[in-house]
């Protein structure tokens, strides 16, 4: 016969399974044309371009800026979203807050950088929604870049 301390260890022990195994399931990638930022968040991504941004890569984010400036790539549009398709938001985040701007890298914040890719992806033709891209990497990670909705 088994004893209560083994029938105790036995439940604990399933109980430690099925919340690993629940623990262990992904979430379901989430795409940027389901409303990932907000309408407020682009505004301030649109006022940070046009004081921070726009001299290189245009006014429109085609990598069209000043005739003295280097050429620079386009950041929002079909040739920007097919080269970040597939990729996530966390490593765009990334990208933006270690190289940009380029003249000093850096030097934005996590939040001016957020501020800038929904900026980025409005011009891309991505509808707002009523939440805000959040500094958390995980949720951003979860976020995939896709040229076409699905």
């Amino acid at each position: 016969m088994i004893g209560n301390n083994a029938i105790t260890l036995m439940i604990g022990a399933a109980l430690a399974c099925v919340t690993a195994v629940a623990g262990a399931q992904t979430v379901k990638p989430v795409s940027v044309w389901s409303g990932v930022y907000t309408a407020a968040q682009n505004k301030r991504g649109e006022e940070l371009h046009a004081d921070v941004c726009a001299m290189c890569h245009g006014p429109r984010l085609n990598g069209a800026g000043q005739a003295e400036m280097p050429p620079s790539p386009a950041i929002a549009g079909a040739t920007f979203l097919r080269k970040w398709a597939g990729r996530n938001v966390a490593a765009l985040f990334v990208y933006v807050r270690q190289s940009m701007p380029p003249d000093a890298p850096g030097t934005l914040t996590d939040q001016q950088s957020l501020d800038a890719i929904a900026h980025m992806l409005a011009v891309s033709g991505m509808p707002a929604g009523n939440k805000e891209l959040p500094l958390d990497p995980n949720v951003l990670a979860n976020i995939v870049i896709e040229a076409q909705p699905k």
